[in-house]
């Protein structure tokens, strides 16, 4: 005779390895899924096959994923071809966007673009980018880190510098976050600061267009600046976009709002913009990655004043992932916040940071 105790007994027990059962099967599953993730194959000249995840392919490097190696970059003129049967937005020199998977091509330095409608041929010489659309947020940032400390006994000046930079690419949106500090204390003379925090959203338009908006905070004691809040947005354009360089021209309108240190002057402005970006990136050992630019601000508001700012960053690979950076950087503003002194400031910085 079964009692009530007995059937809730069974009950229990069946209900334990029906979940028991539920619970493999999704760990078999996400088992699945994860190996699945990572059958897209690399062949290279030399005649090795490499097995793994394409994660992005940009200034003529291969990030490629594998279980042995980590992620590992290969460069372009090593690859013979790709296969993955992922999906991908593919950007050509051009300006021109595909969206499909990849096949591996008979044609040395040459890979198949499968899309909805047709295949295309297309040489690793003319892509300059291939992100794949549905990676998880976390593959999709980009970044880095750099520290730079120094201090001189004789002058008893201290200094120390930090530059944080990430970034997300998703299929037609980039957003970037970028943080600089500098400080300075010098004996007997007061502490200077120059800090910069800034995040800009990039649109990719059809070829080789595209819009950005961007808000920014800026302080600067050499220039008498407290605070500096900005927003403004423009239109872009890439002049040149191939595996080793790019260089693009933006132009727009920005408004901000400004609190000078010493006669404590608000003011809010209207300006314009343009700015102008180059950076050379050589992908053989050592990794060297040149930026270059400039950002040029006519006042609409105020008469006569301009706003322009200039930098060059020159980052060298030490090992894997690992950097020996030189900065340069002259702000100059020609009427602070209206006033009639011109003021400058430029500054050589030195760092160690790595990327992630």
């Amino acid at each position: 005779m079964t009692t009530k105790h007995d059937k809730q007994s069974q009950l229990i027990k069946a209900g334990f390895f029906r979940n028991l059962t539920l619970i493999i099967g999704v760990i078999y599953l996400i088992s699945f899924s994860v190996q699945a993730q990572k059958n897209d194959t690399v062949y290279l000249f030399n005649g090795d096959r490499i097995t793994g995840e394409v994660k992005k392919f940009e200034y003529g490097m291969l990030l490629f994923k594998t279980d042995a190696m980590q992620t590992v970059s290969i460069e372009y003129d090593k690859i013979k071809t790709v296969y993955s049967g992922k999906y991908f937005e593919i950007r050509s020199i051009t300006g021109y966007q595909y969206y499909g998977s990849l096949l591996n091509s008979e044609n040395p330095m040459t890979v198949n673009i499968i899309t909805r409608f047709d295949t295309v041929s297309k040489p690793f010489k003319d892509i300059v980018q291939i992100t794949s659309i549905k990676q998880t947020l976390i593959q999709k940032i980009d970044g880095s880190i750099d520290l730079g400390l120094r201090y001189t006994k004789a002058s008893d000046v201290f200094q120390y510098n930090l530059a944080v930079s990430v970034a997300h690419r998703a299929s037609k949106i980039a957003t970037k976050f970028d943080l600089s500090s500098i400080l300075t204390d010098q004996k007997e003379i007061d502490v200077t600061r120059k800090n910069d925090i800034g995040f800009n959203v990039t649109y990719y338009l059809p070829k080789k267009w595209f819009s950005r908006f961007e808000v920014k905070g800026q302080e600067n004691t050499e220039l008498d600046l407290r605070l500096r809040m900005q927003a403004g947005c423009g239109a872009g354009y890439d002049l040149v976009r191939n595996n080793l360089n790019r260089l693009y021209g933006i132009a727009g309108l920005l408004v901000n709002h400004e609190k000078t240190i010493d006669s404590s002057l608000v003011s809010n402005n209207v300006e314009g913009l343009l700015a102008m970006q180059y950076k050379w990136f050589q992908y053989r050992h050592p990794k060297i990655d040149v930026t270059t630019g400039f950002n040029f601000y006519p006042s609409f508001t105020i008469p006569g004043r301009i706003r322009f700012e200039y930098n060059l960053e020159a980052r060298f690979e030490i090992i894997t992932d690992l950097f020996f950076g030189i900065s340069l950087y002259e702000n100059y503003d020609s009427k602070i916040s209206g006033s009639e002194s011109a003021k400058n400031d430029w500054g050589v910085i030195t760092s160690i940071g790595f990327t992630f």
